[in-house]
Formats: C-alpha cells, structure tokens, sequence
C-alpha cells in the first residue's frame, strides 16, 4: 500500500491511504450517512452539528440572523482566516457524514507538515520536516516507511490553504446565522475538480466546518469536516519523529 501523503481530496476523504487505515473502516462509516455535491443541496442543507462548547452555541443562537455579511461586498471571511494564519496553523477536525466520528489533525508552517489520522482509535501520521524525506508511521502497528519529498507534499496536506483557487460565490444561512463562502480546487493539489466550502460563525466569522465537494462525484464523495479548534503551529509535530519503538516496512 503507498503510503505517501497523497491530494487532499484523496488524503482526507480516503483512510485507506494512510497506515492503519483499512477499507471496511471506511465503509462501515459511509453506510451511516449521505450527503450531496450539488451546490443546491448544500446551501439549503444546515451545517453538521459541531463538537464546539456549549458558550459558543449560545453565542451562534443568539446572533441567528444578525450577520451583516454582504454576499456581493469585498469582505472575505476566508481572507480573513488566511490571513490570520498565514504564519502556520494546527487544527483539529472531526469528519462528518461519509468520514463520520474520524479525527484529523493537520499543522502547517514554513514549508513543512504534520497530518494524522485516527479512526476507530488507530491513529497514523506523515510527516513533512522539509529535510526531503516522508515520515510515514502507524500507532497501530508500530510501523513506520520513508519516502523522498518533493518538496511541495506540505501543500497536500493544507487542507484549509494549499488547495484554494479563486473565490465562487457565498451564501448565508439565515435560520442558524452561518456564512457559507465557495472557492474552486486547484486540481494540480487536490487532484481532481471541484469546489471547497468554508463555513463560518455569521457574527464573529470563527471557521466552523470545511466541505470538499469534487466535481461529477456520486452524492457519497462530499466530505464534510467540523472544524474542533484552531491555533498556531505545534513546531514539535513538525519535526522528524522518533522512530525507535517502530519497526521500518
């Protein structure tokens, strides 16, 4: 199995490409729940219920129609967001829908990443330490592989950046005052067509879920994430990983 840190479409939507990761995993998630890729379905469909505290849902409840978003205007929540993270960024997300209860951890910064998996409580991780290598290496079977980097891999695993092309159009849930903004993949990244949905808190434009939507899949293709926390870059993940309670493949 090629463990290498694959497109962020195939990286993020696919457990089978990490170590770990088997594909029953996979299914036995995806037959709780579909969902759609049509952009019809997911703006009238209201975002998957977050894992964030009950203050921050009091808050959302609160400000439910209060957004004074402007779909038509020049500001920009995603800008926002890259631009407060563009020094690098950890994040911790829960898969929804198709990728249901998975965990995702991803940090990026300077050139270098860390993304780890964990399903079922089997965790596995790759590491980018910009030193040319991948670090591949499963908790589960204490087994690690070294592959050369090309020296871009960081950008795959850049879910919330490494993707994004230019903006498509936005649209507000009113009932739940969310802020849905619509960018195109860059296909050489992400490894197909297709758009990516950021969610956000219409009064303080927090990022609250992420939604992959490739183009011409089926409706079980739509990979939805809520977005746990945000902060900046865990400098410790990004370093080569000490391998010696693992045993190379």
């Amino acid at each position: 199995m090629n463990k290498k840190m694959v497109t962020i479409i195939a990286a993020l939507a696919m457990c089978t490409a990490m170590a770990g990761c088997s594909e029953s995993d996979t299914a036995s998630s995806s037959k709780a729940e579909t969902t759609t890729t049509t952009t019809a379905a997911a703006e009238s469909a209201a975002p998957a219920e977050s894992t964030a505290d009950e203050s921050n849902a009091d808050s959302t409840a609160a400000n439910v129609g209060t957004t004074d978003y402007d779909v038509d205007g020049d500001f920009r929540a995603f800008e926002q967001l890259k631009d407060k993270y563009k020094d690098g960024y950890l994040a911790n997300l829960t898969g929804q829908m198709t990728n249901n209860g998975t965990k995702y951890t991803i940090c990026i910064k300077d050139g270098k990443a860390y993304q780890a998996l964990t399903v079922q409580g089997m965790k596995s991780y790759t590491v980018c330490p910009g030193d040319g290598k991948l670090y591949n290496v499963s908790e589960g079977t204490t087994t690690y592989s070294i592959e050369d980097d090309d020296g871009n891999q960081w950008k795959s695993a850049d879910i919330l950046f490494g993707a994004t092309l230019d903006f498509d159009h936005a649209y507000i849930d009113t009932t739940a005052n969310v802020v849905h903004e619509y960018y195109n993949l860059d296909s050489s990244v992400a490894g197909g067509e297709g758009q990516i949905v950021y969610s956000f808190d219409g009064a303080t434009y927090d990022l609250q879920q992420v939604v992959l939507l490739p183009e011409g899949a089926d409706e079980s293709s739509a990979v939805y994430f809520t977005v746990d926390s945000m902060g900046e870059a865990d400098d410790s993940l990004l370093a080569v990983p000490d391998l010696s309670a693992y045993t190379k493949e």
